[in-house]
């Protein structure tokens, strides 16, 4: 991945007792805000994957970003992504992070409640914990204090995370202040 690559950063708005949430994105490169994009994404849902190939087929940068960067594989609650349909439509390289080391047990675990209150079904039930399954084929790297999955190599990783993270933490300032008013929280 060379210098100046764009990427972008998304990342969904609070879920305090909503059917729907705010979706913000980020697109910089080198460390600017070239653009930002934003849509809305199901509390708890299904629909985060069509919703970031949505919001990014539709800007005037779809040629352009060569990477997406999420903060953890499931957003807006239990709204679990797709990571490597994101990758194959959209042709580019995903990076998702998270402040602990991802445990996807705790992610299925989650799941397997939220269906039992919710009464999703098996179907949709075992579709999102195959997504959360598949995502942990790809083994955590702990760089800069965050720990990674991506297929980038380490040398490449290194030189997006901080960039990357910076621009995930803004976006979720943005979410959050659009939604509540105020931005709180951290990601």
């Amino acid at each position: 991945m060379k210098s100046g690559a764009r990427f972008i950063a998304i990342a969904s708005g609070p879920i305090q007792d909503r059917k729907r949430t705010l979706l913000v994105g980020i697109v910089a490169r080198d460390g600017s805000i070239e653009g930002i994009l934003s849509g809305s994404v199901a509390v708890n849902g299904e629909d985060a994957t069509r919703m970031i190939s949505r919001m990014i087929s539709r800007t005037r940068f779809k040629d352009q970003i060569r990477i997406v960067a999420l903060n953890g594989v499931a957003i807006a609650g239990l709204n679990v992504m797709d990571v490597q349909m994101l990758e194959k439509e959209l042709h580019v390289e995903t990076i998702v992070f998270t402040r602990a080391k991802p445990d996807p047990r705790k992610l299925v675990h989650a799941l397997n409640a939220f269906a039992r209150k919710s009464g999703m079904s098996t179907k949709e039930k075992k579709e999102r914990i195959a997504l959360v399954r598949e995502q942990a084929k790809r083994k955590p790297e702990s760089v800069e204090g965050f720990h990674i999955q991506c297929m980038l190599k380490n040398y490449e990783l290194r030189a997006f995370a901080r960039q990357s993270f910076e621009m995930l933490r803004i976006a979720h300032l943005i979410a959050s202040g659009i939604e509540t008013g105020e931005s709180r929280g951290r990601i």
